[in-house]
């Protein structure tokens, strides 16, 4: 569109199809067009063009020979990164930290690409990209610039699931001084409250829009968490003035009682936060769930 008009585009026209298709056409290359020539071996004295029922046969044919489908999330492929993952534990350890970054649809690098009245859903290439950058970025913020310490391994994997937006599961391994062991290291990098507007709007924002389960249980039982009549995440969690390092795997964050805040319309307080790290969520501006793996039971 130009300024108020709209400029009709004929279905003829070999920028069409790349345009209403653009998963089939994912670099914009064109379509068919009425001047597309035979091969010589298929060309005949009466057909020197490719009709539009023989170009679209020949894209959309089965073909047994070729998949264009990557390789990866067979059993198989599966089995290989569970034995590339358990020779890292034999060799580095158990891992320390667990993180689980979702894509943001909001984010002003996909916001920006959309067109017209598009809408982030409209555009899963897009999502995808943006998303791909993102991790990138997390990744070397993580290894190369050491926010949680030096990271002996890391491995991670990345879901493209059909109701939710792509997300990644991280596992890190640190080294011997890096590694979390007390209640302090626990609150030095992840926190499971909802901060104060106060001192820190921006986070706050951040952490009502991202970091709230739910709600669910006895407020929610629609919640797509639900199992018979509980919260399969064992939310709410409790309130605590100090964390428990091992319970389970994971330990048990500090959640103080303070007064809850209005998220929509649900009243929320620290037993909905979803455990993360204050700059990690600054920066990324996303749901980026920091778990420490307490023992070897979390993996």
């Amino acid at each position: 569109p130009v300024g108020d008009t709209c400029q009709s585009i004929s279905p003829l026209n070999q920028c069409c199809d790349p345009m209403t298709y653009p998963l089939l056409f994912p670099r914009g290359e064109c379509s068919w067009n009425t001047g597309m020539e035979h091969v010589e071996e298929r060309r005949t004295a009466k057909r020197t063009r490719v009709t539009q029922l023989q170009y679209y046969a020949y894209r959309l044919s089965q073909r047994n020979g070729f998949s264009i489908l990557h390789n990866s999330g067979r059993p198989r492929h599966m089995q290989q990164n569970y034995q590339d993952a358990m020779a890292m534990v034999r060799k580095f350890g158990k891992p320390d930290l667990f993180l689980t970054f979702t894509c943001n649809p909001s984010w002003s690098k996909i916001l920006n690409s959309m067109e017209g009245v598009q809408h982030p859903e409209d555009r899963p290439d897009i999502i995808a990209r943006v998303f791909v950058m993102k991790l990138k970025e997390l990744l070397e913020d993580i290894c190369k610039h050491g926010i949680f310490g030096t990271v002996l391994a890391y491995i991670y994997v990345i879901e493209f699931q059909k109701r939710g937006l792509p997300h990644a599961h991280i596992l890190l391994t640190l080294d011997s001084e890096s590694t979390i062991r007390t209640k302090d290291d626990i609150n030095k990098f992840v926190s499971a409250e909802v901060p104060d507007p106060c001192t820190d709007l921006r986070l706050f924002q951040i952490v009502t829009k991202c970091m709230v389960h739910g709600p669910c249980g006895t407020i929610n039982i629609n919640s797509p968490c639900m199992r018979d009549g509980q919260c399969c995440k064992s939310f709410p969690k409790q309130f605590k003035d100090d964390p428990e390092e091992n319970v389970n795997g994971y330990p048990i964050y500090r959640r103080r009682a303070t007064e809850p805040v209005q998220v929509g319309k649900y009243s929320i307080d620290n037993r909905w936060v979803v455990p993360y790290n204050p700059w990690l969520l600054k920066k990324f501006n996303a749901h980026i769930n920091v778990e420490v793996c307490a023992s070897v039971k979390s993996v």
